[in-house]
């Protein structure tokens, strides 16, 4: 398929090279094949339709064999600056989320001893949640973009609170480097929009938690009273929109609040609700595309 993509594009681009291949000051394309209206827009054609044809073709290329290492290199250079924001909007909110976390005992009786946690975190980035983690935690993060494992653990000094433990490059739903039952707190905030699937992510979630163990979740989903807002969370999702690539597969229109509630993995409880985050005027005001926010706790 690949290769028949690149065929179809370079054979259309050098039928419309000669197209454009004149002798003597005179097309060579038989006259007959384009009426008074097509000459006239014949020299725009000649002009722009090589080269358009060409871009399209680099851009196809640069996707299929560069376009996940750009998209997360890109992603990894801008998430600080485009989140954090939002961050300092949701600062409070998401503290008293956190909150609780502190009075759940590990099931580790040297960390149950310092009232401390082994918690894991998947998809980070830039740690804007370590702050609310309970003093001499050990934190394992799960993070599909390798660029973000040098901001990891420089945040140690940032956060000498908790102990940096391990960067395991991966998956939400293959997280094959973490044992089962070995984890006493799992977090993942704005990540279940772009994992492959969230009943694979939520069996390994489950999977990893101790007994009794907890999942903190706190997730944008689609959009439940604008209904413009919803059309175009659609449109964003397609996978031929701009901002799949830039925004690393972000799905505006997953339903995570509704297969949280399905809880076919097993959890023996569940408690969540949704909820919209501050809005704001100005720029800040297309924050509301992923205002429909869930929040919640699942316990193994």
């Amino acid at each position: 398929m690949v290769w028949f993509g690149i065929f179809f594009w370079y054979s259309s681009y050098l039928f419309y090279l000669q197209i454009i291949i004149f002798k003597g000051g005179t097309n060579i394309v038989h006259p007959t094949m384009f009426d008074s209206a097509s000459k006239l827009s014949y020299p725009l054609t000649r002009t722009w339709i090589p080269h358009i044809l060409l871009g399209f073709g680099i851009l196809f290329l640069i996707r299929k064999w560069a376009g996940n290492y750009l998209r997360q290199l890109f992603f990894a250079s801008t998430y600080n600056k485009m989140l954090g924001t939002y961050h300092v909007t949701c600062r409070e909110l998401k503290r008293q989320h956190f909150d609780s976390m502190k009075n759940h005992p590990s099931t580790d009786p040297v960390l149950r001893k310092k009232g401390a946690l082994r918690i894991l975190e998947i998809g980070p980035g830039p740690g804007y949640n370590f702050e609310f983690y309970p003093p001499n935690s050990e934190l394992t993060v799960v993070e599909v973009n390798p660029f973000f494992e040098d901001e990891f653990f420089k945040k140690q000094a940032d956060h000498p609170h908790i102990k940096m433990d391990r960067f395991v490059v991966g998956s939400a739903e293959d997280m094959k480097d973490v044992p089962d039952n070995s984890i006493d707190i799992v977090v993942s905030t704005m990540v279940l929009c772009s994992v492959g699937t969230v009943e694979g992510a939520l069996k390994e979630i489950h999977r990893v938690l101790a007994p009794g163990g907890k999942y903190y979740f706190w997730e944008h989903i689609l959009e439940g009273e604008h209904w413009w807002v919803r059309m175009i969370q659609h449109i964003a999702s397609h996978r031929l929109c701009p901002y799949q690539f830039v925004f690393a597969g972000c799905k505006l229109n997953r339903k995570s609040d509704e297969i949280i509630k399905r809880n076919r993995v097993g959890f023996s409880h569940v408690d969540q609700q949704r909820f919209r985050t501050p809005q704001k005027g100005g720029l800040q005001a297309i924050l509301i595309f992923h205002s429909s926010h869930l929040k919640g706790i699942a316990t193994k």
